[in-house]
Order: C-alpha cells, then structure tokens, then sequence
C-alpha cells in the first residue's frame, strides 16, 4: 500500500529494544501487524495479495496531493484537464508499483517484527525529525501514550492498522534498500562509458549574431499587451482572490498585558510544587547479552572506556543508549532500577532486565533540583496570564457571537465591542498577497480556508484556531474570480511591455540565426557568414563534460548543452545569455579518450556514478515486483475517489469515431 506514514517522516530505520509499544499496538488495532496484512478489502483500488489500497485510503492520499498543489499554486487543483493528461492513470500506476513492491518484499520474507516496528517508531521520535511523533510520549518520563498516538491518527484520517501497514512496509524497504546498496556496485564496463562520455573532447567553431542587432520593437499598444497576456494565459491567469476582514481574539496577544496576583502565583506553586522540581537524570547505555559467555569481555571493554556502540557491534547486537532521562524514561523497568542504584562510571555486571540480560555503563548523573519558588515565579506568571487570557477571549468571542446572532452586521458587532477587523486582501488560497506575494501575519490556515469556502459577502462563525486560546471571525468583501492581470494593476504594463519586447527580439535573432543556418547549407564558409552578421569567428578546443561546468559563465548553460549533444559536422543554433545573442556554431570534431585516460578516473567514476546505477537497480526491481505480482487495479473507482462524477466521467469519455453512411 502507499506509504501513508510519510505525512510524518522518513526514518533511518534500526534494531534497539522497546516492548511497551508492542502491547499497546495490540490493545490499540485488531492483533499483530501480521493480521493486518492478512485479507482483502473489496473496494480496492489496487490489489496486490495481502497488501491493497481501498477507495478511501486513495481519496485521502489524493486530497493531500490536491492540498499541497493548492499551497503550491494558489489555485485548486484542475481535476478535469489534469484527468485528460493522464494523471489518473499515472497515480494508479505509481500506487500499484508501491503496493506491488511492498507484497513482493512480504512474500520473500523481509517483514518486520511487532517489536522491531515499535523499536523504530520510538528511535524515530526521539530522533527530532518528526515533530508530530514526539507527541506521543510524554516529554518528561518518556513513556508511550497510546490515547496520544490514537488522536494523532484521527486528525491524519488514518486507522492504527493503516499505520502500523504502512509504518512496517516503510522498515521492509528500508532494509532492503540497504542491503541492496551494500551488496550491488555499478560494474567496470558501466563505469567505462560513463568516464569516456565524461572525457570525450569536442572541438566547436561559433559565431554570436548580438541581440543588439534586433531593433528594439516600437511601444506595444494595449491590444498587443493583451494578446501576448492571452498568448500566454495559461502561466499569467491569476487565480482566485479575496478581499477579506479578520477579527481575532487572541489569548497569546492579550496575556502579556494581564496583572497576576502574587498571592495566585504562590498558591500555584504550592499546589503543584512536585511539577517545579526536576528529577534526576543519567546518561548510559544497556548492552543486550544474547551469549551469556561474552558478558565478561564486554564488562572489561566498558570499563576501559571503550565505545558501547563499538563493544555492542563486536559481540553482534546493538547497544540501547539513554541520554539524560529519568529513571521513568528508561523502556527497562527492572535494568532502569539497577542503572539509577549505579554510580558515574560504573560498569554493571550481568543485569536481568525486564526482555533480556543486559550490561549498563553509567556515563553521567545530573542531580535531582528541588522545587523553588524564585526559579519558578516566571513561568507561573506566563501560565496564570495564558489562563487569565484564555478565559477573556473566549467570554469576548462569544459575546460578539451573541451580537451577531442577534442580527447585528459582522462591523457593527465588532464596533460594539470596541473591536477593529484587520482588512486584508485581495490574498490567494494560500493566503498570499496579489502583489507583495507575502502572507498577512494575522491570517492563518485556517482562517484562508474559512474565507474561501464562504460567498461574497458572508460571515464565518467565531471558530478556534490552531492554538489554544486563539479564535477568529472572518467576513468575505469581494471574490475576484481567476482572470488575467490588469494593466492598470502595480508594475503590470512595465512587465508585459519588457517581455514583449524581449519576445520581439528574441524571435528576430532565431530569424537571423536560422538565415544563417540556410546559407551555411548552401555552401558559404563560416567566416563568410559571420562576416555578414559583423560577428567574429571564435574556436573552442577540446570542451569535455568533465569541465564544461567552468565554461557556464563564459558561454552559457543552453549553448553548452547543445555543443555535447550535436554529432561532428553538426550546425546547430542555441541562445546563450553570457554571450548576448544567438550562436550559431558547428562541432568540427569529436575525439573519443585513451584507454589510459579512461583507466586514470574509472573507480572514481565508478564511485560517483554508484547511486544512480543502484537507483537504477531499485527501479528494475518495482519493475520486476509489478511483473511477479501482477496487481489488479480499478481506474473507474481510483477516479471515483478523486472526485470525477457522472457528468465530468460523460466529457472524459472517449468520442466515438465518425464515419460510415447514413441508412
């Protein structure tokens, strides 16, 4: 199935021990990820053995593509025309390659274990690049909370099965990409070619026909400005706007400027003096003993100061290290006990733990510090304040929501209540200004999304916003559907004049270049027609790929392109920006390199050349898995989760072909 788990992070996927995970995946889905593999769902969009992809994991997949076009472009996402490129097909391609390459890496065994999946999911909340996952466990002791994992899914539309599917589909490949990378390298022979591609030498004779010898076209008329903006509608066409009004209430904006009584700042602070302290904290690391035999050598090692990481590798496992974590932080119960009874630098002997045996090494204690109140006093003060502030905003909101239910207009209301709406607009669906392209900071996500499901002139509900204590209102002034700029609009006239101007030129220099390509076919010399253009002959030796990128500045990307992939005898034409013109040049000879040239940089070659060729490996085996597996797929009910109905279904279909004599 598609990888799902994506919407949080990519992980470096490694072996460590947490069973706690384990049983709360059991309490929380329907058994083992084993049986989540296991059946069939009717409504598949693809199917592939045990591993499918229904109507609705497509749709949610699908809606996130088009949020992100829609943040991307400011515009939704053009269902239809997009259709009629094809892109319903390529995403159900692309799925049934992945479903298919997860079910054939089932099949040849590369599953991971319940523990292992809950191992990962661990290491990669606390690796920090997965913000979103660092929220289901508790920031101070560390332990997993499953109620927080099952909110998390909820708000990402995703069931525990589907997680824990995609999560363990997500180890599978990455094992086995690593295994491929470290068992496969790019053969001798490929490298050879790539090295004498990169040493081929060229040799080029070119002259530049300058843009200075294009008149500068006359002052376009707004007819002519027009009908270049229609000619190019497609990449101008401005997309939908709004002019809106935003009325916040705002806890974060309101709390610095609320007075707590220091008598509530004592009394909380009594209340909850356990929570103002901190607990003791260690750094160390556990080392699993799956041979009883070995505990003596990786005792002595530690105790020399050898790396648990290294002694861990040496006797074939992997070391369980914790840093700065209290003793609830520790997954072990029982080898957390024995650490924390540990001094600095103490190795341990053979420690029976709550999996397996293992050996700690303390590297650091950091003491406990006891509740005070001078240390504590700020943060209490923020924390009364937010509260204090939390509670006037919401009483403020709702007494606005009172007016406006009581038939007062979304500006009188606000005025009542002593309240100025921010103006705002006309902004795009990802809430950008038309001109300055910057988003306004009293807007949000969820307030461009308010405003843009109402109709001009409508009013949203006060609603929350993404942080506690934040509320909006949101009145909608004018909609501007898609349409081209106006002229009249800031900077536009200069612009479409400057790209009408240059598209004039542009086209009188590919007039004179291709003139010139006509005569040298007849027959004139390269220095006769250069000489017609005024243009200097120049000839560039021996250019190689292999340093071309020192002559980009010099002679220009699109020009340079072209010289290495014209055949000898070749006259071509191409633009080129640093010379200031049209080039029209000729490849006068192609010289392959020496054996020796090539056997000089060959593993050096091979080693550059090492990820692309894997690439390569990895795509013939999704290739491969498609052949081997052969997944069933439903273009009809893939279309139907993006949202085609009937009548757009009746546009896309086929036209039947015309012919044939009327009875």
């Amino acid at each position: 199935m598609l990888r799902f788990f994506r919407a949080f992070a990519q992980s470096p996927f490694g072996p460590a021990i947490m069973g706690l995970l384990v049983i709360a995946f059991a309490v929380l889905g329907s058994g083992s990820i084993r049986s989540v593999l296991s059946g069939r769902v009717s409504n598949d969009v693809v199917n592939a053995g045990a591993h499918s992809i229904s109507e609705d994991q497509f749709q949610k997949f699908f809606e996130r593509q088009q949020a992100a076009y829609l943040q991307q472009n400011g515009k939704p996402f053009p269902l239809e025309e997009a259709i009629k490129e094809g892109v319903d097909s390529e995403m159900l391609q692309s799925a049934a390659s992945q479903t298919a390459y997860s079910e054939m890496l089932a099949r040849s065994g590369i599953r991971p274990s319940d523990m292992v999946v809950a191992v990962e999911l661990r290491r990669e909340a606390e690796s920090g690049k997965a913000p979103g996952l660092a929220q289901i466990f508790d920031a101070v002791t560390g332990k997993f909370k499953p109620e927080a994992l099952a909110a998390m899914l909820k708000d990402q539309g995703m069931s525990i099965q589907e997680f824990q599917h995609g999560l363990a589909d997500d180890i599978a490949d990455s094992d086995f990409t690593a295994a491929v990378g470290a068992g496969f390298e790019p053969p001798r022979i490929y490298a050879a070619i790539e090295a004498t591609l990169l040493l081929e030498s060229r040799d080029v004779t070119y002259f530049v026909i300058p843009t200075s010898s294009v008149p500068a076209p006359p002052t376009p008329t707004d007819a002519q400005l027009i009908g270049l903006m229609q000619q190019h509608r497609d990449v101008l066409t401005l997309p939908e706007r709004r002019k809106i009004e935003v009325l916040r209430f705002s806890a974060k904006a309101l709390a610095p400027t609320l007075t707590v009584d220091p008598k509530a700042v004592e009394q909380q602070f009594e209340a909850k003096k356990a929570d103002y302290g901190k607990p003791e904290l260690r750094s160390l690391a556990e080392i699993p003993l799956n041979d009883p035999k070995t505990a003596p050598a990786v005792e002595a090692a530690l105790a020399k100061g050898q790396d648990p990481e290294a002694v861990a590798r040496s006797v074939g496992v992997d070391a369980v290290t914790y840093t700065d974590q209290p003793q609830s932080g520790v997954a072990d119960v029982k080898a957390a006990a024995a650490a924390f009874a540990m001094t600095a630098g103490q190795v341990s002997g053979p420690v029976q733990g709550d999996f397996n045996t293992v050996i700690i090494k303390v590297a650091k204690i950091t003491p406990p510090q006891a509740p005070d109140l001078a240390a504590a006093k700020a943060q209490i003060t923020a924390d009364l304040q937010k509260q204090q502030a939390t509670d006037k905003v919401y009483d403020l909101s709702q007494k606005f929501d009172d007016l406006r239910n009581g038939g007062a207009s979304f500006a009188a209301a606000a005025a009542k209540l002593g309240l100025a709406p921010a103006i705002v607009g006309p902004v795009t669906a990802d809430g950008k200004d038309q001109i300055s392209g910057q988003v306004d900071p009293v807007l949000s996500q969820k307030v461009v999304t308010a405003a843009f499901a109402l109709q001009q002139g409508g009013d949203s509900e006060v609603s929350p916003d993404a942080d506690k204590g934040e509320y909006f209102a949101v009145h909608v002034d004018q909609v501007l559907a898609p349409s081209l700029p106006n002229l009249a609009d800031p900077g536009v006239r200069m612009a479409i004049t400057h790209a009408f101007a240059q598209q004039a030129i542009v086209t009188g220099l590919q007039k004179k270049a291709a003139d010139a390509q006509a005569a040298l076919g007849k027959g004139q010399t390269f220095d006769a027609v250069a000489a017609t253009y005024g243009a200097k002959l120049n000839h560039q030796i021996g250019l190689q790929q292999a340093s071309a990128q020192q002559f980009q500045q010099t002679l220009g990307q699109e020009f340079l392109g072209a010289i290495f992939e014209q055949k000898a005898g070749q006259v071509f034409t191409a633009g080129s920006q640093p010379l200031n013109g049209m080039v029209v040049a000729r490849i006068d000879a192609v010289h392959a390199p020496g054996p020796q040239q090539v056997a000089l940089v060959l593993e050096t070659v091979r080693q550059k050349t090492a990820g692309a060729y894997i690439k390569g490996v990895q795509a013939a085996v999704r290739q491969g898995a498609l052949a081997m597996i052969k997944p069933a797929t439903d273009l009809g009910l893939a279309r139907k989760a993006m949202g085609v109905d009937a009548d757009m279904a009746a546009r896309l279909a086929p036209k039947p072909a015309s012919g044939g004599l009327a009875k």
